[in-house]
């Protein structure tokens, strides 16, 4: 090993790829990238194109691996090391902690997400009797919409899409009650085809700056969960909630809701999917 090999001592100190990468618990292909990117480039290379590397070179392996773990880019990791002085590497390590902090704050805030919407589903199992009516005092609620009657299934769905998209949260339609739909009691009558109505997304309180909220009157509701439904459409059991009304003398007094308590993006089995319908009545 030509001027390697006249050195015992050295040797003694030089470690072939494949150790470096298994003391510092990552790959040959690893190094031999970071040798080509200029980042830790070996101490040694035979003519046969074996890399050494010196045992010193270990305490900077194990640095940048920690940076890559921080989050940051093999480009970013070999600005840190170049011209490297005590303030620059405060600065640079600030940066991080800060970028790391905001990533974990958000990782909080989607675990929150997510346990709210596994509390959802879980109570979906003890949902009421199907096509049972039942009275409910709503307050003010919202909702952002387009306002506009969809013509077609296209529509709806090019509609819903939109709405979606204005609502700055985390995953905000998978697993909720969200979605749905308002119409006047057209939706009422007997009927085939679809019924004209307005696609809408509730939203937990008045949202600042979209233009789309709406507000859902407070009051009493007249509601029934049903299934072997669709938004839009008429379903038999609407006559158990006429009969309903006119046995209680209530008259409707504002938009008729439908939203979809279990819907496709839980569930690919029809029978499972369950709407509810709300009437907003007063006597």
């Amino acid at each position: 090993m030509t001027e390697m090999e006249r050195s015992g001592n050295m040797r003694k100190y030089v470690l072939t790829i494949s150790e470096l990468a298994k003391l510092r618990n990552t790959t040959s292909e690893t190094l031999r990238h970071y040798d080509r990117i200029g980042l830790l480039k070996p101490v040694y290379v035979s003519d046969g194109g074996h890399r050494y590397y010196s045992i010193r070179q270990y305490e900077k392996l194990g640095t940048i691996l920690e940076l890559k773990e921080m989050g940051m880019s093999l480009e970013e990791i070999k600005e840190y090391f170049e011209n490297r002085n005590l303030r620059k590497s405060y600065e640079m390590l600030k940066t991080y902690q800060q970028r790391f902090e905001e990533r974990l704050k958000e990782q909080i805030r989607l675990n929150e997400i997510m346990r709210e919407k596994l509390e959802f589903v879980r109570s979906l199992f003890s949902l009421p009797e199907m096509e049972t009516i039942f009275e409910e005092e709503f307050p003010l609620r919202h909702m952002i919409t387009l306002g506009r009657e969809s013509g077609d299934r296209e529509e709806h769905a090019m509609a819903f899409t939109k709405l979606e998209g204005s609502l700055e949260e985390k995953i905000p339609i998978l697993a909720t009650d969200r979605m749905g739909v308002f119409s006047d009691q057209r939706i009422l009558i007997p009927s085939d085809e679809m019924i004209p109505a307005v696609p809408m997304v509730l939203v937990d309180s008045e949202k600042e700056g979209n233009k789309y909220v709406r507000e859902i009157q407070a009051g009493k509701y007249v509601c029934m969960m049903y299934k072997n439904g669709l938004l839009e459409k008429y379903h038999p059991s609407f006559e158990k909630i006429k009969q309903y009304l006119y046995q209680k003398h209530y008259r409707i007094c504002g938009p008729i809701l439908q939203i979809y308590i279990v819907d496709a993006t839980l569930t690919n089995e029809e029978e499972e999917k369950v709407l509810e319908i709300q009437i907003p009545v007063e006597e």
